[in-house]
């Protein structure tokens, strides 16, 4: 299986941190080729930090956010030789525990791109923070079309309208199936999953990843999103106290 991940950053204060390199060291144990692109003011002694975890590290001005980045190296890869192409980036950290796990339980699902969560904010949608898309797709005119089209947005409501709910939406379309690793319905009692999945994307203006973080974690979901931080500190100290992850990795706050 030969897998590209790219890897899009930012950080404000112009810095790569250890939670970074983590994630980027787990993307390189499962990927034949990891490329990192940032729009951070990033000084040549923190790239160097990036040297042996990734086959490619460049600079991009702070314009289109993580769709541009991805664009950027989209644009000249070579999309013929690859199986699957991940595209990933820095609101997340993890995973807790190896990817491999997340592509062998999706291995036999049948779908053309997959996530690890799903949204039902403004409209259903594969959740961009770590996408997955298998040869299939990859090879689409679709997919080369949609790349092709993204513009440098500088509004993040904009960017997420447009290409985050907007790509899942344009490949289905096309005739392509998506699956999440953890669907938001999994997390829902049975017995009111429709009432509160319509109640949730009509008013609802946060994902499953603020809303349930135990609850994913619990199902397999190996990552957490760096707004927790802001929001639930006490669990997030606690949560990775009891998996022996790292807090001085993410603290103080990142982003």
């Amino acid at each position: 299986m030969k897998r590209l991940a790219i890897f899009a950053h930012y950080d404000p204060q112009g810095e790569i941190r250890p939670y970074i390199l983590f994630h980027l060291k787990a993307l390189r144990d499962c990927c034949e080729r990891v490329i990192f692109v940032s729009t951070a003011a990033l000084l040549d002694q923190e790239m160097a930090k990036v040297s042996g975890l990734c086959d490619e590290a460049s600079l991009r001005p702070n314009v289109g956010y993580d769709f541009g980045m991805w664009q950027f190296v989209l644009a000249k890869t070579d999309l013929t030789v690859w199986d699957e192409i991940i595209l990933t980036n820095s609101s997340v950290f993890g995973p807790f525990w190896p990817l491999t796990d997340a592509f062998q339980r999706m291995a036999d699902q049948p779908c053309d791109f997959w996530g690890m969560t799903d949204s039902y904010q403004h409209d259903w949608h594969i959740q961009s923070y770590f996408l997955v898309f298998r040869h299939k797709i990859i090879q689409s005119k679709a997919f080369s079309l949609f790349w092709q089209s993204v513009l440098p947005y500088m509004n993040k409501e904009q960017i997420i309208r447009s290409y985050e709910v907007g790509l899942t939406q344009y490949l289905m379309d096309a005739g392509f199936t998506a699956r999440a690793l953890v669907p938001t319905l999994s997390l829902l009692p049975k017995g009111i999953r429709g009432h509160l999945v319509r109640k949730y994307g009509q008013y609802r203006k946060r994902g499953p990843t603020i809303i349930y973080p135990k609850q994913l974690l619990q199902s397999g979901m190996p990552y957490m999103k760096i707004r927790l931080l802001n929001k639930r500190p006490a669990f997030v100290q606690r949560t990775l106290r009891n998996i022996h992850y790292d807090w001085s990795w993410i603290s103080p706050n990142p982003q």
